[in-house]
C-alpha cells in the first residue's frame, strides 16, 4: 500500500478546524485533525510531498521522519508538532480502514467502553470564535448565533456560573470546567502584581456559585490559562479549596515547571498543566519530577496519538493522572478517545464546542446512532480506523475564505 494524495481542509468554527487527508492506492482514506496555527495549511503542504509513495502502514516512522525534516533536525517544539499531529492521525484512519480495525486495538486495546468527557463551560454565556493568532472575529455563523446584534461586553457573574452549571447538568455531564482568570481586569500585567481583594472575592463567589449549580455528585475544576504568578496562584488554591476541585488548571506560564511543582506540593488542590507541551521529551521535566497531579496532552499537537499515549504511560509511573485538553471538532474528539479508552490513569476528556451550533453535525458514525457525546460519554465502537467519517455536506457550509477544500 503506497500513499498517492494528500489534501486539506479547513472549517471555521470557534477555532479553525484543520483536517488532514491520506489517500493510499487500495482506494481508501483516512482523515486527521491538527490544532490551529498560523501558517498550518501551508506547513502541511510543504510536508506532502515527503508521503507521497510511503507506506501508511508506518506510522511512527512517518511521524518520526517529519519532525526531523520539519525542524532542522533539532527542534523539539512550536507548529511544526500541530501539522504533524493531524498528518499521524490521518495515516491511523487509513491504516485502522485498510485493515477492518479500530484505532484502540493498533494503541494497545481499550480497558474502558466509553470515554468519560468533561465540558468546557468557559466563564458563563460568552460565545465565541478566535483566528489563529487568537484575535475574535464573527464568522456568519456567530452573527446568526447572535440574532444579528453585536457582541455584548463579557460579563463575569455568580448566577451566569450557576445557570450554565445547572444547564450542563441537564445535558448530561457529570464534569465540567469553567475559567477564573477572566474574571481579572485585563491590564497585561497579571503576573507582576497581586491580585485586589475584590478579584479574589469575585473568583471564590463565582466558583461557589458554579458549585452549587453542579451539585456535589459533579466534577468540578477551574482553568486560570497561566495568568498567575505562584504566589497569587497559592492565594486562589486556598479560597478555592473548600469547593472540592477536580483540579486547578495551569495555574502559571509553562515555561517552567517548577511554578506549579511548587503549587502541587503545597497539596491544597489537584494541579493539572501540559497542553502547551510536544511529545515525551517536552513532558519529561514536567512527569519525572512529579510537577502536577493530572497531565493535560493536547492530541492535535502534542505529536501524534500514540506519541500521546506513550506520554500517558509515562504518567502512569509517576502516580500521574490523564485528562487531555481537547478543542477540536468531533473528528479530533473521537481520535482523542480511542488513546483516552487505552489509558487506565484517565480522568475525563475535555469538550469545548458546546456553543457551536453544528458541532455534532459535522461528524456521522455508521454504526453508532444518535450524537457523538451521549450522557457525558462517548460510546467506543468496533468500526475501523476513527469509526467515523467528516460530514462534508454540513462541514463545507462552514469552510473558511481562501484555504482549498481537500483538493
Amino acid at each position: 500500500m503506497k500513499i498517492t494524495h494528500v489534501s486539506t481542509a479547513v472549517v471555521e468554527a470557534n477555532y479553525d478546524y484543520t483536517y488532514v487527508r491520506v489517500h493510499a492506492d487500495n482506494g481508501q482514506y483516512g482523515t486527521g485533525e491538527c490544532f490551529f496555527a498560523p501558517g498550518l495549511t501551508q506547513a502541511l503542504r510543504e510536508m506532502f510531498p515527503l508521503l507521497i509513495g510511503r507506506d501508511p502502514r508506518e506510522v511512527d516512522r512517518l511521524a518520526r521522519m517529519l519532525w526531523r525534516k520539519g525542524s532542522g533536525a533539532g527542534a523539539v517544539a512550536g507548529y511544526l508538532y500541530n501539522a504533524i499531529s493531524g498528518v499521524e492521525a490521518a495515516l491511523w484512519d487509513l491504516v485502522g480502514k485498510s485493515a477492518g480495525v479500530p484505532l484502540w486495538q493498533f494503541l494497545g486495546g481499550k480497558v474502558r467502553d466509553e470515554v468519560r468527557i468533561y465540558v468546557d463551560c468557559h466563564a458563563g454565556d460568552n460565545i465565541e470564535s478566535w483566528g489563529p493568532m487568537l484575535t475574535e472575529r464573527e464568522p456568519q455563523w456567530l452573527r446568526d448565533a447572535l440574532g444579528g446584534q453585536p457582541r455584548g461586553e463579557e460579563r463575569y457573574e455568580p448566577e451566569m456560573y450557576f445557570e450554565r452549571a445547572r444547564q450542563m447538568v441537564a445535558a448530561g455531564f457529570d464534569a465540567m470546567k469553567f475559567d477564573i482568570d477572566s474574571i481579572v481586569v485585563l491590564t497585561g500585567e497579571e503576573l507582576n502584581r497581586p491580585l485586589t481583594r475584590a478579584e479574589m472575592d469575585k473568583m471564590t463567589a463565582c466558583v461557589a456559585a458554579a458549585r452549587a449549580g453542579a451539585g456535589d455528585a459533579v466534577d468540578l475544576a477551574v482553568d486560570c490559562h497561566w495568568r498567575f504568578a505562584p504566589t497569587e496562584a497559592i492565594r486562589i488554591a486556598r479560597s478555592l479549596a473548600p469547593y472540592n476541585l477536580l483540579w486547578l488548571e495551569d495555574p502559571c506560564p509553562p515555561e517552567n515547571y517548577r511554578d506549579v511543582a511548587e503549587i502541587r506540593g503545597l497539596g491544597i488542590v489537584p494541579i493539572l498543566t501540559g497542553e502547551n507541551l510536544n511529545r515525551r521529551h517536552g513532558f519529561w521535566d514536567l512527569i519525572v519530577n512529579r510537577g502536577c497531579d493530572l497531565v493535560a496532552p493536547d492530541l492535535q499537537k502534542c505529536g501524534g496519538l500514540l506519541e500521546g499515549k506513550r506520554i500517558g504511560e509515562l504518567a502512569e509511573m509517576q502516580g500521574i493522572r490523564y485528562a487531555p485538553h481537547n478543542i477540536s471538532s468531533p473528528l479530533g474528539t473521537l481520535a482523542s478517545a480511542h488513546v483516552c479508552a487505552t489509558l487506565p490513569n484517565f480522568v475525563a476528556l475535555e469538550f469545548h464546542g458546546s456553543d457551536v451550533p453544528f458541532w455534532n453535525d459535522l461528524l456521522v458514525r455508521s454504526d453508532c446512532s444518535g450524537p457523538l457525546i451521549q450522557r457525558g460519554r462517548i460510546p467506543m465502537t468496533n468500526a475501523p480506523g476513527l469509526g467515523a467519517e467528516l460530514n462534508e455536506a454540513v462541514a463545507r457550509r462552514y469552510a473558511k475564505p481562501g484555504e482549498p477544500w481537500f483538493a
